[in-house]
């Protein structure tokens, strides 16, 4: 049975196991681009969850267990009052094409209408189809591209609706 639930400290070194392994999964044709991006995010914010997701208003970290082990895991961060931004979505390989990058999506998407952000936008790279692929059965559009290095960047958002019921006027 998976698990969703927000980081707790003791999950960080398995979060950055999975983060380092998650990308040399994609890194083919791309091994320097991919160490690099992976060098710098271990010691950016994934050096220190805690202070750059948990105690952040507005950003929050996920991950997705099962039997006490990290499978997956994302990120919130605030980009402004509006907007959030999906970061570090993973997957354990062994567990892939089993719907939990969509619980997480899912978990992601109802904390940013949470905190009334009315978009959320996200960042992969052209050799992550599936996850592509799942991002626009979701609703995400493509709203850019760059590069990191020879690595495509594709840049995604998605207008969030607030699930809480509106009034209407009614007039007679």
């Amino acid at each position: 049975m998976v698990t969703i639930r927000e980081f707790e400290p003791d999950d960080a070194e398995e979060v950055r196991r999975l983060f380092s392994e998650g990308q040399s999964q994609f890194a083919a044709g791309f091994e320097e681009d991919f160490e690099a991006y992976t060098r710098e995010s271990l010691q950016a914010d994934l050096s220190d969850i805690q202070r750059h997701y948990i105690v952040q208003p507005g950003s929050c970290f996920w991950v997705a267990t099962v039997k006490e082990s990290v499978v997956g895991m994302v990120g919130i961060q605030r980009r402004d009052s509006h907007t959030g931004e999906l970061r570090r979505m993973g997957v354990d390989i062994n567990r892939r094409r089993q719907g939990i990058a969509r619980m997480l999506l899912e978990t992601a998407e109802e904390y940013c209408r949470q905190q009334g952000y009315s978009r959320l936008c996200l960042s992969t790279v052209t050799p992550l189809v599936p996850a592509i692929h799942m991002y626009q059965a979701s609703g995400y559009t493509q709203t850019g591209q760059g590069n990191y290095g020879s690595v495509t960047v594709l840049h995604f958002s998605k207008e969030l609706v607030s699930d809480q019921p509106r009034s209407e006027v009614w007039q007679n």
